[in-house]
């Protein structure tokens, strides 16, 4: 639909009934307006009543937007691209859409601007409607996302290499369940309000983490990693000679002396390689090419020595080549792969990069020494160009060290089973119950909550002291222990936010009565730290806390990168809440406090029992939104090289399968924080309605 097309239907059936107005004819008589055309075209199919209309309009917006789909499916596709079919599937999506509008046309043309702002409203947003579909569901190829569930949700080191460290994540996920549905269940709801989202987010957990695939090292795992990045590339040792017989004796073994052998990197090549379906040209770093015009051209040998430290907890691995032509392969002086002298079968035309894929066994690695050797031809016989390139990859397959994803998903079904079953009960019990009592139970799971919180970080970071760079070593890395830095993903945000949420309310609370205080001694603290850190962003602090809190703290507490980020985190809120709840306490009518004097109360009993609940109270959107953006905010952790959910998404794009392919994984974790903020705003929503804090008219319910 063209913008064109838009300005002809106001042009025809808004000004044109105008000027015929002016004119003082009856328009009706000679040219419809929006909504009399409307009513002509849909005469014959009645307006709904307003008890099936809720039901109904949302069936036809569903199945207009699924039109839409169909019709940009269709346009994108070879077969009917080129057919009147996607133009007609348009037109019946445009129908719906024009039958909603006639659903609607009281509200939306009964004036002249009602008329112009939307019709062209529509065109907006049917045009940012189709390139948002387009996108998402048609151009944009989503493997990416479904190959790395488990490492968006868990990051890229919790379950791979602590696989043997497993058991530190049942208990605290076990507390959260049943602290979740316990928690539901306080608020006295429909069941299915918690339910549904209860039931997605488990299939959602169910499927993204029984991924049980062998983990495949990444690059600081790799015993040799290259690639077509120029950041990449192994350095072989390496010699070219013009013919069979003039290989050493011995070239193949692992006890050869190649020192004298020239050192070069991968990838090797006498021409520049283009990958058509990327656009991405792979330039060699050693030219490689026969002296002769004909014949079978020069062969390339390179030999690579690496060490396996432990190989208990290797599988196996991998090996990767990109090469054309002839080629031998052998590994601790046993042959992989003998395209070289059986040649049958061996010369493929494979247009991927990595054209040739061979799995090492486990018995062909030795702890200790390793030696790689690869031989390449760079054959200039009839029906082979002259162009020749020449890569490999050996990557080692570590170890899940006893992660056993069928054993993960029982536990992990019990966990829900267990967070239902307490929903239920603390549901029956609350529906029945008096509000003191439940307010009582709410107290409790929030105490509980917090010990909770203690726990978890005590178990998924037991004490005891390790290396600063154990990240990249792999003896700390395939260790014991689930440490801080190795936490990632989504859960990490949702670890980071809880943390800032849960501490930083506490110091939010501190700060507001502080600050209200009349003794200088609270007051004046207060004052500074909420104006100290309200006056610099979020990042500066969190700079802070990676270059100068570790200098500040380390004499009396040794914080890890994950311990300071949480510590900043809620400062940085709780500052905010306090200004947000001092706002709210000053609301409190002074004679709630005299009242509270009157009865016995002290003033600690008076501040949180009369003062703050009803502070909460008036401030509980602000403090919502808050929350939803401490959430949001913790995805600048990954300025720190921390495995965030966005520092995920922004590297896996960086394997080669799916490079260039950024928009699909950030667009991903972006639509999960949308739907976890958006899911809060309901939560949100719905306590204030509970407390009757809102109605349809605005305002607080009388």
């Amino acid at each position: 639909m063209s913008f064109n097309f838009i300005i002809i239907l106001w042009f025809l059936f808004v000004i044109t009934p105008i000027l015929l107005k002016y004119f003082k004819s009856d328009p009706n008589k000679y040219w419809p307006d929006v909504k009399t055309l409307l009513d002509y075209v849909f005469r014959k199919v009645p307006k709904i009543n307003s008890e099936v209309e809720y039901y109904a309009f949302r069936l036809v917006l569903v199945f207009a937007i699924c039109l839409l789909y169909l019709s940009l499916k269709l346009e994108d596709s070879e077969v009917y691209s080129d057919t009147f079919i996607p133009t007609f599937i348009q037109i019946l999506c445009l129908l719906n859409f024009a039958y909603l509008s006639y659903l609607m046309s009281d509200e939306l043309f009964d004036t002249f601007w009602n008329s112009t702002i939307s019709l062209f409203s529509f065109f907006f947003i049917f045009t940012l409607a189709s390139g948002i579909i387009n996108f998402i569901l048609v151009e944009t190829d989503w493997t990416i996302i479904w190959m790395n569930r488990r490492t968006l949700i868990v990051g890229p080191n919790f379950i791979s290499q602590f696989g043997d460290e497993i058991w530190r994540l049942w208990p605290p996920f076990y507390l959260l369940m049943i602290l979740l549905g316990a928690g539901y269940g306080t608020l006295g709801e429909d069941k299915k309000k918690f339910l549904i989202p209860y039931g997605i987010f488990c299939i959602v957990l169910l499927v993204a983490l029984g991924y049980n695939a062998a983990y495949d090292s990444e690059s600081k795992s790799g015993a040799i990693v290259s690639g077509p990045d120029s950041t990449w590339g192994t350095t072989y040792k390496y010699h070219i000679f013009d013919d069979t017989s003039e290989f050493p004796e011995g070239w193949e073994e692992r006890t050869f002396d190649d020192g004298v052998w020239k050192s070069g990197k991968t990838p090797f090549g006498n021409n520049n390689l283009l990958i058509e379906e990327t656009g991405k040209t792979i330039k060699q770093r050693t030219t490689w090419e026969s002296n002769s015009t004909e014949g079978s051209g020069a062969y390339l040998i390179l030999r690579k020595n690496f060490t396996i430290e432990d190989k208990s907890k290797i599988l196996g691995a991998t090996l990767k080549l990109a090469y054309p032509n002839y080629h031998a392969a052998y590994l601790n002086n046993q042959n992989i792969e003998d395209c070289l002298d059986e040649k049958s079968d061996c010369n493929y035309n494979n247009p991927d990069y990595w054209n040739r894929e061979y799995d090492i066994e486990w018995d062909l690695l030795d702890e200790g020494p390793n030696t790689l050797v690869l031989v390449g031809q760079d054959d200039l016989s009839e029906g082979h160009d002259n162009m020749t390139w020449l890569d490999t990859e050996l990557r080692l397959k570590i170890s899940n060290q006893g992660f056993d994803a069928t054993k993960a998903l029982l536990y992990m079904a019990g966990a829900f089973m267990f967070g239902l079953l307490s929903f239920f009960c603390v549901h029956y019990y609350c529906q029945n119950s008096e509000e003191y009592i439940i307010n009582y139970i709410q107290s409790i799971l929030i105490n509980l909550a917090i010990i909770s919180f203690l726990v978890m970080i005590f178990l998924l970071d037991p004490p005891g002291e390790y290396e600063d760079d154990y990240f990249w070593n792999a003896e700390d890395l395939l260790g014991t222990g689930v440490k801080p830095a190795a936490w990632g993903g989504l859960v990490l945000n949702l670890i980071f936010a809880t943390a800032a949420l849960v501490v930083g309310f506490g110091m939010g609370i501190a700060l507001a009565f502080g600050r209200r205080s009349n003794l200088p001694v609270f007051w004046m603290p207060s004052v500074g730290v909420i104006e100290t850190i309200r006056s610099g962003p979020l990042v500066a602090w969190l700079f802070f806390a990676q270059i100068l809190v570790p200098d500040l703290l380390n004499p009396v507490w040794e914080a890890d990168i994950a311990s300071r980020v949480i510590l900043v985190l809620s400062l940085f809120f709780g500052c905010y809440l306090a200004e947000v709840l001092r706002g709210g306490l000053q609301a409190v009518p002074h004679g709630q406090y005299e009242a509270a004097t009157a009865l016995g109360l002290t003033p600690i009993q008076t501040k949180l029992q009369i003062e703050l609940p009803q502070a909460i109270r008036t401030t509980l959107p602000a403090i919502v939104s808050m929350m939803i953006g401490m959430l949001k905010d913790t995805s600048l952790v990954f300025f720190f090289g921390i495995y965030d959910a966005f520092r995920v998404a922004k590297d896996l794009p960086a394997q080669w399968d799916f490079i260039g392919q950024h928009e699909q994984s950030l667009l991903f974790v972006g639509m999960i924080f949308w739907g976890l903020s958006f899911y809060l705003s309901k939560v949100s929503r719905r306590i204030e309605k509970n407390l009757g804090l809102t109605h349809e008219g605005g305002g607080d319910v009388t």
